[in-house]
């Protein structure tokens, strides 16, 4: 039988994949754990709206890729990514109609799943912010998450257009 469990995390820290040991709570730790549920988050949406399959497991790769290297690991980690997101960003904005307020997470489930993985990767973002500031995560981290986080706003926009959802858009409340 497998044993999923070692019991070495029960007092507190962890091991790092790429060695070493350190407090759970730890910055390291916790950017980790953001994007290990950025990247859960992404896998909910492919089950509920499998259409855009490709492009999401292409961004877990990615999301896998940036917290190994910020693990300790060297990926290589690169430009070539972001612009990628951009060029995705481009393609499904071109379907879109122009927004003229502010947008609530709604309509289809994809769609509101995917407005909380954007909420989920501007978390992550501000865990790499924080590793940033002590040279423990490289700047092209911070902006693929800055790109990524677009890029979800526009998927989910594209889901409500494709499943014949309405976004739903803020207006000001009129009770006083």
């Amino acid at each position: 039988m497998i044993m999923w469990y070692t019991g070495s995390g029960d007092s507190g820290k962890t091991r790092l994949p790429s060695g070493g040991e350190v407090w759970k709570d730890e910055d390291l730790v916790v950017a980790l754990g953001d994007l290990d549920e950025l990247n859960s988050s992404l896998g909910v949406v492919i089950s509920l709206y499998p259409d855009i399959k490709e492009v999401l497991e292409a961004v877990q790769f990615d999301i896998f890729e940036l917290s190994s290297e910020i693990a300790g690991f060297e990926m290589n980690f690169d430009e070539e990514k972001v612009k990628h997101v951009e060029k995705l960003i481009e393609e499904y904005s071109k379907t879109l109609e122009p927004i003229k307020n502010f947008v609530l997470p709604g309509g289809h489930i994809a769609s509101s799943s995917l407005h909380l993985s954007r909420a989920i990767c501007r978390r992550a973002e501000r865990s790499i912010v924080r590793l940033l500031k002590t040279n423990r995560a490289k700047q092209i981290h911070e902006k693929y998450l800055n790109r990524l986080s677009t890029l979800l706003f526009i998927l989910a926009l594209y889901v409500n257009k494709k499943t014949n959802n309405p976004n739903v858009l803020w207006r000001k409340s009129i009770r006083h």
